[in-house]
C-alpha cells in the first residue's frame, strides 16, 4: 500500500524532506500532491499563501487535483491531508467513493463535512479548529485533538510548534502502522 500527503496551502517546500523521509520509512512509498505542481515556492507568511492558493489553484481545483491523480492510481493508498489537503480530501470522498482508498488521516481540516466518510477515518484537529463540536466528533473515527494552534506541525506556519509537531507526527506513524 502507498501513502499521498496532500499538502496544505504552502505546498512543497525543503522544510518537508524530513517528514518525507520519516514516512518513507513507516509506510514505505509515499508520495506528494501538492496545489503548484511540484513548484517550491518560499512565501512571506500565511495571508501571502492563502492568497495565491486561491489565486493558482483554489479550494475546487485542489479537489480536481486529486480526483485526476486517484483517477490514475488504482493501486491500494492511504491518504493523509493537512489543512486544505485534508478539506480537499473530505468534499472528494463525499462526492464520490474510491476503492483504491483503504483509508484517511486527516489533519488539523477546517471544512470537514458533517457526514462521515465512506472510508475509515483518523483525524487529528485542533481545539480552535473544531467549530461545532458535536459534529467532528460525531464521526466514527479515531479522532486526536491537539491544543495547539491550526498549522502548528508545519514550521512555515506562525503557530508552528515543535513538542506538538513531534507528537502529531508520532501519533501519524502510529496511526499509519496500526
Amino acid at each position: 500500500m502507498s501513502l499521498l500527503w496532500v499538502t496544505d496551502i504552502w505546498g512543497q517546500h525543503s522544510t518537508l524532506t524530513a517528514s518525507l523521509e520519516r514516512l518513507n520509512d513507516v509506510a514505505g512509498d509515499c508520495q506528494l500532491l501538492d496545489p503548484y505542481a511540484g513548484q517550491p515556492f518560499a512565501f512571506a507568511d500565511e495571508q501571502q499563501a492563502h492568497d495565491y492558493f486561491l489565486c493558482r489553484c483554489s479550494k475546487p481545483g485542489y479537489v480536481d487535483k486529486l480526483e485526476a491523480w486517484l483517477e490514475d492510481h488504482s493501486e491500494p493508498v492511504t491518504l493523509l491531508g493537512f489543512s486544505a489537503g485534508a478539506n480537499a480530501i473530505a468534499q472528494l470522498l463525499q462526492r464520490r467513493t474510491f476503492p483504491q482508498v483503504q483509508r484517511v488521516l486527516l489533519i488539523y481540516g477546517r471544512e470537514l463535512p458533517q457526514q462521515p466518510l465512506p472510508v475509515t477515518s483518523h483525524l487529528l484537529l485542533c481545539q480552535n479548529d473544531l467549530g461545532d463540536k458535536d459534529t467532528a466528533l460525531a464521526w466514527p473515527a479515531s479522532v486526536h485533538i491537539s491544543t495547539a494552534g491550526h498549522g502548528f506541525m508545519n514550521p512555515r506556519s506562525p503557530n508552528y510548534d515543535s513538542q506538538a509537531a513531534e507528537a502529531g507526527w508520532r501519533w501519524i506513524q502510529e496511526t499509519i502502522t496500526a
